[in-house]
């Protein structure tokens, strides 16, 4: 999640690289010379699944949350360069939820602006806590008028596409000749069968599946694997396109690609797939690129957001939101250069929060999608309510990670709880990838700890005895890929390297997400701990 972003324009040329197939018929193209100025990462940090839609000369963007909650982002941009957090699908957690039906796996959420009825709606996936055993992913609907998406509260519908072939995913929608389509993917690569791009009309208010339901296209090139998903589909000229994304998408061993299709009769499901596919695969900037959508700019150019690992951050920032524009080639199909760079500054990415100023935390911070939106208050500042939650880690407040080099800190007003920051992936080997670790430091009115609970328990790495009823500071330096870890604590003017530590990034990697800093309160009383503010400083 990022703060709104002010930035001059930074002035590219790129250079579009040929759109090469399977290496059995690899072609070259003629080079194409982009003429639009893009800031990459779109969205920094870890914004897998990413969505996008045009309501009049705004831009609306949404990206998968997966096992963090609040659900769902809300991003607006005027220019595509520029974008601000503004809103969620879902700001409570599960319990802005219709029956508060979603447990877990938050993702794929799909934006879709009706115009007649000036709404938009929001689909999305979750696996059903409301249903014994485990049946499958189901896609749920929730919309909001498009006049009150900066502050309203989507309404929920509650699952809306059930699939019978082992949970649907990845939903888009398209209206043409007065009906709505829905499309989406049988997740039969969850239970060993095949997958398919499925399509079939939707009622207005987006609550019931009408008509028949129709395959479209499974994967049926050498280069495209086992499995076929994030599809989104647009209309140019005489025909109607589709980009879908093959391979494995979420972790250091992705092969993610993606390729794209077209036909002229949309439910015919007789789909040309082009030849020199794939239009986009890893290079040496970007790892496992794909499943995103297109938006068309009122003069007529198209644009693809989709997610990829940078690969100098690898897993540890997770899937960012890159965005960059499409061209029809000397072929007639619509291509991606596959040549993006990273080159928005480090700077932009800073985040910093004085709690003392505020009676709200701002909405970047995140928690664990399973519990309940923490407890909290101020009084001068930011009182945070403990507890033995996460694995004795205790109650978090998280925001992205956007870059492999950069330093946390927070000034503390020390109680009897342990308050402190962290750095925090996955407990290694959980059963479930949103069981929280983290290895931090903490302060109390009896001394200073560093801890960690990324092997599953609660370890004291080390501790200063230091009474004090005085604030303190505390920071953490991470570098070199995110796998070393500097602790310091500050009293009165002088900074005290406390502890280092090593960590293996990949081994505590969540399936699927980046990394996440924030704040920590641990106290088996219910205390509150008393934050003054917080500072991320990218390096």
């Amino acid at each position: 999640m990022i703060k709104k972003l002010n930035i001059g324009l930074l002035i590219i040329s790129i250079v579009f690289v040929s759109c090469n197939s399977n290496k059995n018929k690899k072609t070259e193209q003629e080079p194409i010379q982009e003429d639009i100025q893009l800031l990459n990462p779109a969205l920094p940090g870890d914004n897998p699944d990413p969505s996008v839609i045009r309501v009049g000369e705004t831009y609306y963007a949404t990206s998968t949350t997966n096992e963090w909650a609040p659900y769902f982002t809300i991003y607006k941009s005027t220019d595509l360069k520029n974008w601000e957090l503004i809103n969620h699908v879902f700001p409570n957690g599960y319990s802005d939820m219709k029956d508060q039906w979603g447990e877990n796996n938050f993702w794929a959420s799909e934006l879709a602006y009706d115009a007649e009825q000036n709404k938009i709606y929001a689909y999305y996936t979750a696996h059903d806590r409301t249903v014994s055993g485990n049946p499958g992913l189901k896609i749920g609907v929730a919309w909001i008028g498009a006049n009150q998406i900066e502050t309203g509260k989507f309404t929920d519908n509650g699952p809306v596409i059930v699939e019978d072939q082992c949970g649907a995913i990845d939903a888009f929608e398209m209206k043409e000749n007065g009906k709505i389509y829905a499309f989406w993917k049988n997740d039969g690569n969850g239970c060993g069968k095949e997958t398919w791009i499925w399509m079939q009309e939707i009622n207005e208010s987006r609550t019931q599946l009408i008509g028949e339901k129709k395959q479209l296209y499974k994967t049926t090139e050498p280069w495209e694997t086992a499995l076929v998903e994030g599809a989104c589909f647009f209309k140019k000229g005489d025909y109607y396109y589709s980009l879908y994304a093959v391979g494995g998408c979420c972790d250091f061993r992705c092969n993610y690609k993606t390729g794209i299709a077209r036909t002229k009769n949309l439910a015919s499901g007789n789909w040309e797939k082009y030849e020199k596919n794939p239009i986009m695969e890893s290079n040496d900037k970007w790892m496992c690129p794909g499943h995103g959508t297109v938006v068309e700019t009122p003069d007529g150019k198209l644009f693809m957001l989709y997610h990829a690992f940078n690969k100098d951050y690898d897993v540890f920032v997770g899937r960012e939101g890159i965005i960059e524009e499409l061209k029809m080639n000397e072929d007639g199909w619509p291509v991606l250069h596959n040549a993006t760079v990273a080159n928005r500054p480090k700077s932009d990415l800073d985040y910093s929060e004085d709690f003392t100023k505020e009676n709200k935390i701002n909405i970047v911070w995140q928690w664990p999608s399973k519990l309940q939106k923490p407890d909290m208050l101020f009084e001068g500042a930011l009182k945070l309510q403990a507890s033995n939650e996460n694995h004795d880690l205790g109650t978090f407040l998280g925001q992205y990670v956007k870059t492999t080099n950069f330093e946390i800190s927070s000034k503390i007003n020390p109680t009897d709880v342990n308050a402190g920051i962290c750095l925090s992936g996955a407990i290694f080997k959980s059963k479930w990838p949103g069981e929280l670790g983290g290895i931090g430091i903490s302060v109390s009115k009896t001394s200073v700890q560093a801890y960690s609970n990324l092997d599953g328990n609660y370890e004291l790495l080390k501790q200063d005895n230091m009474p004090t009823d005085t604030a303190v500071e505390l920071k953490l330096h991470v570098q070199n890929g995110g796998s070393e870890i500097d602790f310091f604590y500050k009293t009165e003017n002088e900074w005290i390297h406390f502890y280092s530590s090593a960590i293996d990034v990949r081994k505590y990697a969540p399936w699927g997400m980046g990394y996440r800093v924030g704040i920590t309160a641990k106290s088996n009383t219910g205390d509150w701990a008393s934050f003054e503010n917080f500072a991320l400083v990218n390096k």
